[in-house]
């Protein structure tokens, strides 16, 4: 089967064939039928993070159809629809126990190798540039047989990460202000977690006019080129003297700043964006003594076993958008065009599709 390499950081990906192996015990052999291009995959491409080890398969987003299941897998069946969560939840570890399976203890996000090229490993944790994958059944959420996953495999991270940030994390209240950096594929979904939340003003941030114009479809009630204007400032004068929440979805420790600086007294400034490896995050002290909070969201603090089910209910209802966010379809082979159209500024998001 083909599969998405990165061999090494500024350099195009290579699709090349590897061979996979037969699920183990507890996993499952997926056939991939759509995987969203996230960001956070580009960013091992720019060098922005570093993979765990080298060579290693792309992609985390995703949904398939499942082939074939390994010993103990009970309530997950070839022929079953599923759409991938980013984290695997084992249900009896303290943060699973606690309501907080996005951070489960029982299996850290930690580098595999259950494929081979030309003999020799190549690595991965839960890959879906592939068109087929190896993954943990405790990684997967059984779907309706209805479910279009070509769609449905946004909810996989951009959208879960996006809404579960605004509802699961920072619990925006009905009315709050709310300031998000950065419109790609997770802040529009920010912005369509806080029109769930019914926050009042939803104000986005970006440099590229076209992602405004796709804010404005999500939900977002004012916008702001920060090409041409202060957002700190101006945040402040829409608000009157800050938002109650302001969302960095880009990953730079320059833009967590400015989140925090435009956030009222009490406010707080939630970190969407994954920061670049090795990198310090500061604030002003004082801020910080002003009762304003720094938190960090990873995937959206998600419960994939209900929010999954949860949001796509909601896309069923029409009270949130998909086919919206998704600006292209492109085949495994264009993932290197994907890039350089999400590098550019023009697409939502890409989803990659298999025949």
């Amino acid at each position: 089967m083909k599969a998405a390499i990165l061999y090494q950081p500024h350099a195009p990906i290579a699709v090349k064939d590897v061979e996979i192996e037969d699920p183990q015990p507890d996993e499952l052999l997926l056939d991939i039928v759509g995987a969203g291009v996230c960001h956070s995959d580009y960013h091992y491409v720019t060098g922005h993070r570093t993979p765990r080890r080298m060579p290693w398969v792309m992609g985390h987003e995703g949904a398939g159809i499942v082939r074939s299941v390994g010993a103990g897998v009970r309530t997950i069946a070839p022929g079953d629809k599923i759409i991938l969560s980013l984290d695997a939840m084992c249900g009896s570890c303290r943060n699973c126990t606690n309501g907080r399976p996005a951070l489960c203890e029982t299996y850290p996000f930690e580098a595999m190798s259950r494929m081979t090229q030309d003999g020799e490993p190549v690595y991965h944790v839960r890959p879906t540039f592939v068109e087929q994958t190896i993954v943990l059944a405790d990684a997967c959420v059984k779907v309706p047989d209805d479910t279009p996953l070509e769609q449905a495999c946004l909810i996989s991270c951009a959208v879960i990460t996006g809404i579960g940030a605004v509802v699961n994390r920072a619990k925006v209240e009905t009315g709050a202000s709310m300031a998000v950096f950065g419109c790609g594929g997770v802040g529009l979904n920010v912005i369509q977690g806080g029109a769930l939340a019914s926050a009042g003003r939803i104000i986005a941030v970006d440099t590229v006019p076209y992602k405004l114009e796709l804010a404005e479809q999500m939900g977002a009630t004012h916008f702001i080129n920060s090409a041409q204007e202060d957002p700190v400032q101006r945040i402040k004068e829409i608000t009157g003297g800050g938002a109650d929440y302001a969302f960095e979805v880009v990953g730079f420790p320059a833009i967590v700043r400015q989140a925090i600086d435009s956030v009222r007294k009490t406010g707080t400034a939630v970190v969407v964006g994954v920061q670049p490896t090795g990198q310090d995050v500061s604030v002003e002290g004082w801020h910080l003594l002003e009762d304003r909070t720094l938190m960090g969201a990873f995937h959206g603090a998600a419960r994939p076993r209900i929010d999954f089910l949860w949001i796509l209910n909601l896309y069923k209802q029409g009270k949130i958008k998909l086919d919206e966010l998704i600006s292209r379809y492109r085949p495994l082979d264009e993932i290197n065009e994907a890039f350089e159209d999400m590098s550019q500024g023009k697409v939502a998001r890409t989803v990659l599709v298999f025949d």
